[in-house]
């Protein structure tokens, strides 16, 4: 399973959202299928995150609803939608 399917409707939608608004901060490819990243959470925060496409469960935020918890959250997938636009569109059709 990916992203994508590990993720709840909300988180997927909320990412999206973050995606268009331009909240990451910034991003970079760590290797084939993981990315590391910055995203500005609704209060202003910096939210640190690192997403493994390979092994979805391994991705990690520091936000309060994903940190030290196996769950897929928003800022994960603003990453994902940032670094991989296709993805977003794709899932938008």
């Amino acid at each position: 399973m990916g992203l994508l399917e590990l993720a709840s409707g909300n988180s997927i939608w909320r990412g999206i959202d973050y995606f268009n608004k331009k909240k990451v901060i910034s991003w970079e490819k760590v290797t084939q299928d993981s990315y590391s990243g910055i995203v500005a959470g609704s209060s202003g925060e910096p939210y640190a995150v690192y997403i493994d496409k390979q092994h979805p469960r391994k991705s990690t935020c520091n936000c309060a609803f994903a940190n030290e918890r196996r769950v897929i959250c928003k800022h994960m997938l603003a990453v994902l939608f940032t670094a991989e636009p296709n993805v977003a569109e794709d899932f938008l059709k």
